[in-house]
């Protein structure tokens, strides 16, 4: 397998650059992010892309494999092999370099759905979570909770503590933990892969 670097001004051009209606993902590369040669591989060939993004100083390194190149020859479309995480991280970092905001601590994963939970101690609320990490979760509720509001969520047979990042009017809500919730969030992942 090949090692290819490839490199990014920013995060911005990673975006530019993402194919995302392949089922895991993908990079269109062309000059000058990658050099002329790679520009050659063949398609179905497997490679290692080091991603480098400048503006962030960070490498990530993801497994793929090419799938087509433009008719010029100009361009190479790298599908990536399977979910990874440091095509998660990556695709993470570009996002935050982009909007300028601090770049996520932990993968997110599926939510478990239908949870209860209730807002600055005061009487329960159903919701659904979106997605989970560690750090917090992707909420969406019966309301708008405002930033700053505490919650506590019941995901499987514990309670979570945790404060409303960001909001949004489709009642969707950002949510810290208070401290992280590796145990939780690894039992939830388990469960889904019964």
């Amino acid at each position: 397998m090949k090692t290819v670097p490839v490199q990014f001004p920013s995060g911005r051009e990673v975006l530019g650059s993402y194919w995302g209606f392949l089922e895991d993902g993908g990079l269109m590369l062309a000059e000058p992010i990658v050099p002329e040669a790679v520009l050659s591989l063949s398609e179905g060939e497997r490679l290692q892309l080091d991603v480098h993004i400048r503006t962030l100083k960070q490498t990530f390194n993801v497994v793929g494999r090419t799938v087509r190149r433009s008719s010029d020859g100009r361009r190479i479309f790298i599908a990536f092999a399977g979910r990874q995480g440091d095509a998660e991280r990556m695709l993470n970092a570009a996002w935050a370099d982009t909007h300028e905001v601090p770049q996520r601590k932990h993968l997110r994963h599926a939510g478990p759905g239908a949870v209860e939970f209730v807002v600055d101690g005061v009487g329960a609320a159903q919701g659904e979570v979106l997605d989970v990490s560690p750090g917090g979760l992707r909420l969406r509720g019966p309301a708008r909770l405002p930033v700053g509001a505490r919650v506590q969520v019941h995901l499987l047979d514990e309670v979570v503590d945790g404060k409303v990042r960001w909001s949004t009017g489709a009642n969707e809500m950002g949510v810290e933990f208070s401290r992280p919730a590796l145990g939780i969030v690894q039992r939830l992942i388990n469960r889904g892969d019964d």
